[in-house]
């Protein structure tokens, strides 16, 4: 072989292994690309799942809020109907009535002639006892 085609196959060998090169960078160039896109891909339904999770918890959260702003509203109207004053002063009267009506007892439990009342009982179990003796009689003669 001539010293020509001896060069040109040298060349030719060292483009082929250059070639070799380039294509062994371009195949690991495509392989990062491809664990690139599969990472970005894994990232990104992550991200979907995380934001889907923590919007179910928001809007629970909202709804749990907005049931405690609405009741505590109701509870604010009722608070504002309910006329606490009125009923403070309703409760002072029934206060007053029920002191007025136990001081009335009192005076009429201390009016009481205690000597009095037992002389009454005493005369009446007298009464009692002379009625039940006189039915006892009429009860005798009749066969009782």
């Amino acid at each position: 072989m001539s010293e020509e085609n001896q060069g040109a196959v040298e060349v030719s060998k060292e483009i082929l292994s250059e070639e070799k090169k380039q294509n062994r960078k371009e195949g690991i160039q495509t392989v990062c690309i491809m664990i690139m896109a599969v990472c970005t891909v894994i990232v990104t339904v992550v991200a979907l799942i995380v934001f889907i999770n923590v919007n179910t918890k928001i809007n629970a959260f909202y709804k749990k809020a907005d049931t405690a702003i609405t009741s505590m509203n109701e509870i604010a109207t009722d608070i504002q109907e309910a006329d606490l004053p009125g009923m403070a002063d309703q409760i002072n009267n029934l206060t007053e009535s029920a002191t007025d009506g136990v001081a009335t007892a009192m005076d009429k439990i201390n009016s009481i002639n205690i000597d009095q009342l037992n002389d009454s009982i005493d005369r009446l179990d007298t009464a009692t006892q002379a009625f039940q003796a006189t039915a006892q009689t009429i009860s005798s003669i009749f066969g009782g």
